[in-house]
């Protein structure tokens, strides 16, 4: 017989594994050599170096879509219509009893141009903030980090 110390810990552990998932991406993926298309606009996510809330995932949408999800580590890329459009970022729930919490942000129009953005999520209100970051410092977070898995 499994003693309960034992049993509560592999259901923690199991509970802990299901929730932490690697980064998926839904929509396609562009080669990140080619160049954007002048009707469109390159954006990239990834989540910021932090502590707090690294292991949950950051479900990602353009408007309605899903583009994936995130996980530490690394990052989703696509292409979009070079229109201004709304970015919603959902912070998974921290617990059984807690919901999921929403951030948006704009996603800008830039014609042929490319958008970084980074996901801090706030330690007291687990509310993801997405903020806009220079090329330099996109570029730098992108080469820390590996391109999500694409899914079908």
């Amino acid at each position: 017989m499994m003693r309960p110390s034992i049993a509560l810990a592999t259901a923690l552990l199991a509970v802990l594994s299901a929730c932490a998932s690697s980064s998926h991406q839904k929509v396609p993926m562009p080669v990140e050599s080619s160049a954007v298309r002048a009707d469109s606009t390159r954006i990239y996510v990834g989540r910021r170096d932090q502590v707090a809330g690294s292991w949950r995932n950051v479900r990602v949408f353009d408007n309605d879509r899903e583009v994936g999800v995130l996980h530490e580590g690394e990052y989703l890329c696509w292409d979009r219509p070079a229109k201004q459009g709304v970015g919603r970022f959902i912070y998974e729930g921290l617990g059984f009893d807690q919901d999921a919490v929403e951030g948006f942000c704009e996603l800008p129009a830039m014609p042929g141009g490319t958008v970084f953005l980074g996901i801090t999520v706030e330690r007291d209100t687990r509310h993801p903030t997405v903020v806009r970051v220079e090329e330099p410092e996109g570029r730098a977070a992108l080469a820390k980090r590996k391109p999500a898995a694409t899914s079908k």
